[in-house]
């Protein structure tokens, strides 16, 4: 997604009710102390309440591919007071730039299959992932690149993951997985 289209995609009560960033918060299981990853974090809708959940000791690293979109994150987390986010300019179907095993949960919404090969990216994500981390992927109906609950469980099983809870409905749901 282009980064001038992120305001428009976060913003506004619509997105809120139809995939709320509690949802998130829920999947992972925030809590204070932890330290979290996102993955593809656009302008921070996700994060900004996932890093109010883990305070007041608790990081979250904003992984993003658009250096425009993790500069509407820094505006939004100014704008609501939020300094336990560091923003990290990485391809995740590269390596992060973090170190293995740091993770308590990592999380995405509306992102894997936007990358060209998903797989990978869950192997990264295992890779940052402690040995009881959690990862949750949060999808969407209305996102044009949807994929079917069985798709997102194929890919993460393929990288060693396995789904431990679902969150939500066909239309709008969260899987949780824990290393295989």
């Amino acid at each position: 997604m282009p980064a001038r289209m992120g305001n428009v995609i976060a913003a506004g009560a619509y997105r809120n009710r139809i995939q709320p960033p509690k949802m998130i918060v829920d999947a992972i299981n925030a809590r204070p102390g932890m330290i979290v990853v996102e993955i593809g974090c656009g302008s921070g809708l996700f994060i900004v309440e996932v890093a109010k959940a883990i305070q007041p000791d608790g990081h979250v690293f904003a992984v993003d591919i658009q250096q425009g979109m993790l500069d509407k994150l820094q505006k939004r987390m100014e704008h609501e007071i939020v300094t336990n986010i560091k923003p990290i300019l990485a391809d995740a179907g590269g390596r992060i730039p973090l170190e293995d095993g740091i993770a308590d949960a990592v999380f995405s919404v509306a992102v894997l299959p936007e990358i060209p090969n998903p797989t990978a990216v869950l192997f990264e994500i295992k890779r940052l992932m402690k040995d009881n981390a959690v990862y949750a992927d949060a999808e969407l109906i209305l996102d044009p690149d949807f994929p079917l609950r069985r798709t997102m469980m194929n890919w993460a099983k393929q990288a060693g993951l396995t789904r431990t809870q679902q969150i939500g409905n066909c239309l709008r749901y969260a899987l949780v997985f824990r290393k295989e």
